[in-house]
């Protein structure tokens, strides 16, 4: 047999920190209107149309110099390649109002598939700097002014001193105060002592684009208080007061209303939308050294970032919401918290839309999808052994997804469980390049036991697998997931009844329980017992079946569950867990639709997805 191993909110905000060597982060401030967002970050950009196109020439890609990318490195292609295209326009060899080469011709010139090359377009795209026209191709937008800090930290002023743009900077506020709690917690100084608080506006060609305020520790950069901040930049004075170099930024993004105050010092009114940056900024030595906010002015600044964590290996941004798990803790009993599963339940979501929105071409099972992500979550990262985490191959936990409609679910949680690698999930469901399908299609070194589609054939299959495992010897234990609609196929009491009566203690049916099916309201079609209770608890228990019925979006509950203590060994009965759950669960306009068994977005449904997803990540880390 082929051995597939080789294939295939804390209490500070210091707690966030994220080493500078591991962050590229980049601002842009333009002149725009939309707003979207992408990964945790919210991303005002810029409409696409004649206005700002100084040219319809399409660049020719053969006069592009060569450049390699390295394969060999733990870096994901689409970044490599983002940064190139990157370079290709802040060089101005590509100009604004150019029509880029293709994806296909992208391809085929540096020798990636066309989901790596989608991807690394879409980062330019949400950060601004390319815009997309259906039926036309991708253009070089109009930047502006931008800032970036590539693979080290700059000041807004020191980004614009590189672009010989012309700024001017007020100093509306410079005094020394005693540290409030807060202050003193965040720059890990004593309360009440002093600290330098400094207020900033600068303007760009006439226009006030953004607020700074932020608090200096005076213990850490002597004489900080006597420096010109008209002509010096903050960090700059930072790293010649304290002798020593920045090194750690940590950030979050949040959106607010301007409020009186900000509103007279950026000329806007009261009730404009803000994004505000909360950064914290530390020195070599980990000394925290400035805590601050930073208002920008919505309609004037572009905003994107690009965050890479080397340590992992792994880029944190994507089409999808990005998740650190670094920064979430385990439960003191080694499993993984509510908070690490709420996240990566989300994680899951958010790739899952992110099929669809690299692709709006197709539709998409997504409804079905998202009520079970909790189900995949608690599955591949907390109950099973999935042969990748030292568990011999053949005795291997198996997953069968008889529900092969919510194969857009299984897919990021085989990638968290280290089955599916980034590269097959960048190469989209369709097309020549696809290792991964709309339906699933049996590829065992990438945790895919069964192709799926037509519904029913899962049970059959589980109990297949519990029965070959007994006959060889091995020790796995069979999960299968199945739909509520998928019930009324007689295939699958035909394995009920098989597995009740051999005994199959290993085997363990989970059931999306959504209530809703292709045909309608699935109490409609074939529904509950005319005394209220359920069919499905009552069947299953008929045919000698343990049956659990959970919250199906309560990780904690599904573990439980899914994990019963002792478990339950051969030749005892088979389990059932019925877990109740929203067809589209985490985006408001799919939330209990039946139409979105397969469906298009329309742009403005693509436009809320990550804000509805940011908005879930952040009360997940807060609650």
């Amino acid at each position: 047999m082929t051995d597939c191993n080789e294939q295939g909110s804390s209490a500070t905000f210091r707690e966030h920190m994220i080493p500078a060597s591991d962050i590229d982060t980049s601002i842009w401030m333009g002149f725009g209107g939309t707003s979207s967002s992408r990964g945790n970050t919210v991303f005002p950009y810029r409409k696409s149309g004649a206005a700002h196109r100084t040219s319809s020439t399409s660049l020719d890609i053969a006069d592009e110099q060569e450049v390699a990318l390295d394969r060999s490195s733990g870096r994901p292609l689409h970044e490599q390649l983002a940064e190139v295209l990157q370079e290709r326009i802040r060089s101005h060899m590509w100009e604004a109002g150019m029509r880029i080469p293709s994806e296909h011709e992208l391809s085929q010139r540096f020798g990636l598939a066309r989901g790596t090359v989608r991807r690394a377009i879409s980062i330019l795209v949400d950060e601004g700097m390319l815009v997309q026209e259906r039926g036309k191709g991708t253009f070089v937008s109009d930047p502006g002014i931008w800032h970036t800090s590539g693979r080290r930290l700059l000041s807004f002023a020191a980004s614009l001193h590189e672009q010989g743009k012309e700024f001017v900077t007020h100093v509306l506020d410079e005094r020394v105060l005693p540290a409030s709690e807060a202050v003193a917690r965040e720059l890990d100084i004593a309360p009440g002592s002093p600290a330098l608080f400094l207020r900033r506006v600068r303007d760009v060609g006439g226009e006030s684009v953004v607020c700074q305020e932020s608090w200096l520790s005076m213990d850490a950069c002597p004489d900080i208080e006597n420096a010109d901040f008209l002509h010096e930049s903050a960090f700059d004075a930072v790293e010649r007061c304290s002798g020593k170099h920045i090194a750690d930024s940590c950030m979050r993004y949040t959106a607010r209303a301007a409020g009186k105050e900000h509103a007279a010092y950026l000329r806007c009114d009261a009730h404009d939308p803000m994004l505000v940056l909360e950064q914290l900024i530390s020195l070599e030595d980990g000394t925290p050294i400035e805590w601050s906010l930073t208002w920008l002015r919505d309609n004037l600044s572009i905003l994107g970032s690009s965050v890479q964590d080397c340590r992992l290996g792994a880029a944190l941004v994507s089409t999808d919401v990005t998740i650190n798990h670094q920064d979430i803790p385990e439960s003191k009993s080694g499993r993984l918290s509510r908070r690490e599963l709420e996240l990566r339940a989300l994680d899951i979501r958010s790739k899952a839309v992110g099929f669809a929105l690299d692709d709006p071409a197709h539709p998409y099972h997504l409804g079905g999808s998202l009520s079970a992500a909790e189900i995949f979550a608690v599955l591949l990262n907390e109950v099973m052994h999935t042969g990748k985490d030292g568990t011999p191959w053949d005795n291997r936990d198996r997953l069968v997804l008889s529900k092969a409609h919510a194969a857009l679910a299984l897919y990021p949680a085989l990638e968290q469980a280290g089955y599916v690698s980034e590269e097959d999930m960048s190469r989209g469901l369709y097309g020549s390049e696809a290792v991964l399908f709309k339906h699933p299609r049996r590829d065992l070194c990438r945790g895919i036991e069964l192709s799926g589609g037509s519904l029913g054939l899962g049970p059959a299959h589980a109990c297949g697998l519990v029965m070959a495992n007994r006959r060889f010897g091995r020790t796995g234990r069979v999960f299968c997931i199945l739909g509520d609609g998928e019930c009324n196929e007689g295939s699958v009491w035909e394995s009920v009844a098989f597995a009740g009566h051999n005994r199959l203690g290993e085997l363990t049916f989970i059931v999306d329980v959504n209530g809703l099916q292709l045909d309608g309201p699935t109490a409609d079609i074939l529904g509950p017992t005319p005394d209220g209770t359920s069919s499905l608890a009552k069947t299953f228990a008929s045919f000698g079946w343990d049956v659990v019925e959970v919250d199906g979006h309560d990780v904690i509950a599904l573990r439980d569950a899914l994990i019963p203590t002792p478990f339950s060994p051969a030749h005892t009965a088979p389990r059932v867990v019925l877990a109740h759950t929203v067809k589209g669960k985490g985006l408001s306009f799919m939330e209990d639709r039946v139409e979105w068994h397969d469906n298009l977005m329309t742009e403005e449904e693509r436009m809320r997805v990550a804000m509805e997803f940011d908005a879930r990540k952040e009360a997940i880390l807060h609650e």
